[in-house]
Protein backbone atom coordinates (compact mmCIF):
# COMPACT_ATOMS: atom_id res chain seq x y z
CA UNK A 1 0.00 0.00 0.00
CA UNK A 2 2.32 2.57 0.93
CA UNK A 3 5.29 0.78 -1.07
CA UNK A 4 6.33 3.96 -3.03
CA UNK A 5 7.34 5.79 0.30
CA UNK A 6 9.89 3.43 1.55
CA UNK A 7 12.77 1.51 0.37
CA UNK A 8 12.91 -2.08 0.64
CA UNK A 9 16.72 -1.77 2.65
CA UNK A 10 18.79 0.48 4.49
CA UNK A 11 22.04 0.88 4.42
CA UNK A 12 24.24 -0.36 6.64
CA UNK A 13 26.07 2.78 7.94
CA UNK A 14 22.85 4.07 8.87
CA UNK A 15 21.55 1.48 10.65
CA UNK A 16 24.61 1.28 12.90
CA UNK A 17 24.43 5.03 13.42
CA UNK A 18 20.77 4.86 14.50
CA UNK A 19 21.78 2.27 16.81
CA UNK A 20 25.20 3.56 18.21
CA UNK A 21 23.39 7.34 18.85
CA UNK A 22 20.49 5.35 20.73
CA UNK A 23 22.73 3.93 22.68
CA UNK A 24 25.07 6.60 23.60
CA UNK A 25 22.06 8.75 23.81
CA UNK A 26 20.86 6.53 26.41
CA UNK A 27 24.11 6.23 28.55
CA UNK A 28 23.72 10.21 28.93
CA UNK A 29 20.38 9.77 29.72
CA UNK A 30 20.76 8.05 32.72
CA UNK A 31 23.69 10.15 33.84
CA UNK A 32 22.12 13.27 33.77
CA UNK A 33 19.02 11.93 35.30
CA UNK A 34 21.12 10.98 37.93
CA UNK A 35 22.58 14.29 38.49
CA UNK A 36 18.85 16.03 38.36
CA UNK A 37 17.72 14.04 41.02
CA UNK A 38 20.88 15.25 42.97
CA UNK A 39 21.39 19.01 42.55
CA UNK A 40 18.42 21.24 42.47
CA UNK A 41 20.63 24.25 40.39
CA UNK A 42 20.63 21.65 37.98
CA UNK A 43 17.34 20.64 38.35
CA UNK A 44 15.99 24.29 37.66
CA UNK A 45 18.39 24.81 34.63
CA UNK A 46 16.49 21.41 32.67
CA UNK A 47 12.77 22.84 33.89
CA UNK A 48 11.80 23.97 30.51
CA UNK A 49 7.58 23.61 30.89
CA UNK A 50 6.94 23.73 34.79
CA UNK A 51 3.82 21.09 34.10
CA UNK A 52 6.57 18.52 33.05
CA UNK A 53 9.54 19.95 35.11
CA UNK A 54 13.11 18.74 34.82
CA UNK A 55 12.13 15.73 32.43
CA UNK A 56 11.20 18.22 29.94
CA UNK A 57 15.14 19.64 30.19
CA UNK A 58 16.08 15.72 29.56
CA UNK A 59 13.87 14.94 26.81
CA UNK A 60 15.07 17.94 24.73
CA UNK A 61 19.25 17.40 25.60
CA UNK A 62 18.66 13.73 24.57
CA UNK A 63 16.64 14.83 21.19
CA UNK A 64 19.98 16.75 20.66
CA UNK A 65 22.86 14.67 21.42
CA UNK A 66 20.60 11.88 19.54
CA UNK A 67 20.82 13.82 16.45
CA UNK A 68 24.25 15.35 16.93
CA UNK A 69 26.00 11.69 17.37
CA UNK A 70 24.04 10.54 14.79
CA UNK A 71 24.82 13.28 12.07
CA UNK A 72 28.59 12.32 13.59
CA UNK A 73 28.25 8.44 12.97
CA UNK A 74 26.42 8.76 9.33
CA UNK A 75 29.55 11.34 8.47
CA UNK A 76 32.27 9.09 9.56
CA UNK A 77 30.69 5.76 8.44
CA UNK A 78 29.17 6.64 5.06
CA UNK A 79 30.56 4.92 2.50
CA UNK A 80 32.39 2.48 4.00
CA UNK A 81 32.71 -1.29 4.81
CA UNK A 82 31.08 -0.81 8.23
CA UNK A 83 30.60 -4.85 8.89
CA UNK A 84 33.18 -5.33 11.63
CA UNK A 85 31.45 -2.99 13.64
CA UNK A 86 27.64 -5.06 13.06
CA UNK A 87 28.42 -6.96 16.83
CA UNK A 88 30.11 -4.21 18.47
CA UNK A 89 27.31 -1.82 17.73
CA UNK A 90 24.67 -4.34 18.37
CA UNK A 91 25.77 -5.60 21.71
CA UNK A 92 26.98 -2.02 22.52
CA UNK A 93 23.10 -0.43 22.05
CA UNK A 94 21.94 -3.67 23.96
CA UNK A 95 24.27 -3.70 27.20
CA UNK A 96 23.04 0.44 26.99
CA UNK A 97 19.23 -0.69 27.06
CA UNK A 98 20.22 -2.86 30.14
CA UNK A 99 21.84 -0.36 31.93
CA UNK A 100 19.40 2.32 31.31
CA UNK A 101 16.52 0.55 32.90
CA UNK A 102 18.80 -0.56 36.05
CA UNK A 103 20.03 2.83 36.06
CA UNK A 104 17.24 4.85 36.12
CA UNK A 105 15.04 2.36 39.13
CA UNK A 106 14.35 4.95 41.69
CA UNK A 107 15.94 2.97 44.28
CA UNK A 108 19.16 3.81 43.16
CA UNK A 109 19.37 7.65 42.83
CA UNK A 110 16.82 7.79 45.94
CA UNK A 111 19.99 6.12 47.86
CA UNK A 112 22.25 8.38 49.26
CA UNK A 113 24.87 7.77 52.24
CA UNK A 114 25.06 10.11 55.43
CA UNK A 115 28.43 10.92 56.88
CA UNK A 116 28.08 12.18 60.55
Amino acid sequence: MFGFLFKKRIHESIALAALFSAGLTLHIAWITNLLLHRDLVLREAFTLLSEVGPLSGLYLLSLIVYLVIFSLSVYFWRGKDVTHWRSRVFWFFVISVVLFFALTMPILYQFGIVIQ
